[in-house]
């Protein structure tokens, strides 16, 4: 019994490849199923986002279960093995637990310590668990990277060092504690950054937002209540000068906004490279250096914080592997296989010396499906056993089982053959 990863991420997949690949909500329950369904794959989980696409898997083989997990994700896509394979990543054991835990804190997140990811992990755990495509393993790992992901930002706070210069912006406004009822806000320019100030912006009681943008109607996507008004280009000084803050967003070859046009005492965060603001002494300017350097000390912070996660990362694999063992189900798991397999090959052995005139070729086919017999019969007892582990009578439950297979008689034979 094996922790089984496969998935792909932005880190090695081009978006045209992940968009492929991509598992709508409503094909989520279904894939479960299907993916269940495949040889060797004892409990799986999926988690899809724009980011990514992972099989979180328990197998009883893992070369068995590689095989049939990429086979699914090329035959529930329709795409081709060769296109898929190149961005394939495969983990086992330790390496699934070390990176989920990552995953779940936001380490492998394109913004170091997002909180959106843990979001994300919850409702593809629960949606396994309503579908019932999991077992004792992936719910504990999965509660145990839930819990620990909460442990780790409440410990931390990683996500509140702001990851964008025009977040950091914001941030620095938020320090002033003015009292936004009594005022206006402008907001020159509707790219990027300035989508994210206005973004903000829509949330906080300010007395009057205006929104400057060369293209009104982009400007007119943010007006959504009576006090958010657009503006063209052309109205740039009107509005400025009414201004008590200025976030400036736009493109310029030069100064756009000129000493006369800012208001005394406004505060002004200029976000442009080159600058769009020319220095005044009645106002206070913030420009992108300014808030660059702030922002390179959080990203400093935020990657000193990885480390120290980390670091705990390793302790909550060694819990994992202190909860398994006390299961006591894998040697046992692992001893009914050998038992099984054990029959198996004499099976084989006495029937090819009744056909000897098979060729290599058809007894390997022979070998092949009488294995496959074998673990398609396997399969449900060894869930019910990991199932069975952790209940109140499983000492006697595990006894039951070696006594049913003849597993005790068989150490028993091979102690006395030492």
């Amino acid at each position: 019994m094996y922790l089984l990863y496969v998935g792909l991420t932005h880190k090695q997949t081009p978006i045209e490849v992940r968009e492929k690949l991509h598992f709508s909500s409503e094909q989520l329950q279904d894939a479960l199923k299907q993916l269940k369904q495949e040889k060797s794959i004892l409990e799986d989980i999926i988690v899809s986002t724009c980011n990514r696409t992972e099989l979180y898997l328990v197998v009883d083989q893992l070369h068995t279960g590689r095989y049939y997990a990429k086979m699914f994700l090329a035959h529930f896509f329709n795409v081709n093995l060769s296109e898929l394979e190149p961005y394939l990543v495969f983990k086992t054991s330790e390496a699934v637990l070390e990176h989920l835990f990552r995953v779940s804190v936001g380490l492998e997140s394109k913004v170091i310590g997002e909180t959106q990811i843990l979001g994300q992990l919850k409702s593809a755990f629960e949606v396994a668990q309503q579908e019932k495509t999991i077992g004792i393993i992936l719910n504990y790992v999965f509660r145990q990277a839930i819990t620990f992901s909460k442990a780790m930002h409440e410990k931390y706070r990683i996500n509140e060092r702001p990851s964008s210069v025009s977040l950091i912006a914001v941030q620095q406004l938020e320090q002033m504690n003015s009292d936004y009822t009594k005022q206006t806000l402008a907001i020159l320019g509707m790219g990027k950054m300035g989508k994210l100030v206005a973004k903000y912006a829509l949330d906080k009681p300010f007395k009057s937002i205006k929104i400057v943008n060369r293209t009104l109607e982009k400007a007119h996507e943010f007006c959504v209540a009576d006090h958010i008004c657009a503006y063209p280009l052309s109205e740039l000084a009107a509005v400025v000068q009414q201004a008590d803050i200025v976030f400036s967003a736009l493109s310029t070859e030069s100064f756009i906004v000129m000493p006369k046009m800012i208001k005394k005492g406004a505060i002004i965060f200029d976000l442009g490279v080159p600058r769009t603001v020319h220095p005044v002494e009645h106002a206070t300017i913030f420009d992108i250096d300014h808030l660059t350097n702030t922002l390179d000390q959080y990203n400093d912070e935020r990657q000193h914080i990885a480390q120290s996660i980390e670091q705990d990362i390793a302790l909550e694999i060694d819990k994992f592997y202190e909860w398994r063992q006390q299961l006591g189900i894998v040697p046992l798991i692992k001893e009914l296989r050998e038992h099984a397999l054990h029959a198996q090959e004499s099976a084989l052995s006495s029937l090819l010396r009744k056909i000897p005139h098979l060729t290599p070729k058809e007894q390997k086919h022979v070998q092949k499906h009488m294995k496959s017999i074998v673990n398609q019969i396997l399969k449900e007892p060894i869930l019910q056993l990991k199932e069975m582990s952790v209940g109140q009578t499983s000492a006697y439950d595990i006894a039951l089982v070696k006594k049913l297979f003849g597993l005790d008689k068989d150490k028993e034979e091979k102690d006395e053959s030492c």
